[in-house]
Order: structure tokens, then sequence, then C-alpha cells
């Protein structure tokens, strides 16, 4: 087994694993105080928190199951790096700095992760992914997907 395939396959599952608490917040499923907490969040940066709340929750969920399971992998990682930029902006992180250390975090853990989540862009899902399996069967012009 390639190490290369090994080590990109547990980054690829630890992203996806990643945003499960963060999904699970957003849901409620992890207790009516964390949900009021986020929402609360939310309410402080948009004016529409519960439809935004939804909107990221499904976003993390799509994070999820597209990196987890290897699913649709380079479109899964455009999403999340596009979903974690916008969430960098939403969050004014750009205004507390460069270090995530910083009194209410810098723009520099969300910017990784974009970064990391979109370099999936070039790999896919590797040899140990759903995309392997599924994708070959999708018709032609959907085949540069699995490449």
């Amino acid at each position: 087994m390639p190490s290369r395939e090994i080590q990109l396959t547990l980054i690829r599952v630890y992203i996806g694993l990643d945003f499960i608490h963060h999904f699970a917040e957003k849901f409620g499923l992890l207790g009516a105080q964390a949900y009021a907490n986020v929402l609360h969040y939310f309410s402080t940066v948009t004016a529409h928190p519960q439809p935004m709340l939804l909107l990221a929750g499904l976003c993390e969920f799509a994070a999820f199951v597209g990196f987890t399971f290897g699913l649709f992998t380079r479109v899964a990682a455009v999403g999340t790096a596009a979903y974690l930029v916008v969430a960098l902006f939403m969050g004014n992180h750009q205004h507390l700095g460069f270090t995530w250390a910083n009194p209410g975090g810098g723009w520099e853990f969300p910017a990784m992760w974009a970064f990391v989540c979109l370099s999936f862009v070039l790999s896919g899902g590797g040899r140990w992914s759903l995309d392997r399996v599924l994708l070959p069967r999708l018709p032609a012009a959907l085949r540069w997907l699995s490449r």
C-alpha cells in the first residue's frame, strides 16, 4: 500500500469526522444549551441567525459526508473551502489578527483548514473512497470527478 494513499485517506477522514461536532451543535444534537450558545453567536454576526445556522449545519454535514466517505470529494473540497472562507469573514476573524490564539480567534485556523480542504481537488477521494467505486459508473461528462 502506498504511504501517500494512506496519508491522504487519514487526513481526508479526519477532516470529515472533525465536522461531526460542528453540524451536531447546529442541529441541536448536543443539547439545548449548546444550540442556544451557537444560536446566540450567530445572532451577533447575522440579522437572520436561524436560517444561517441551518445553512451552516447543512454545509458542515455535507463536508462530513464528502470527506469521511470520499463521496464527490472534489466537490466537497471546493464547497468546504468556500464555506470556511465565508465563515472566516462572517465571524469577523479577519479583524482579529492572524494568530488563532488571539482573543476571539484570528484568521489563521479557518484559512489553513480551507487550504487543506481545497488541496483535495488535486487528489480526489483516493483509493479508499466511494468516489473510486461510484464515479466510474457515472455518465462520461461527470467522470472527471473521479480522476
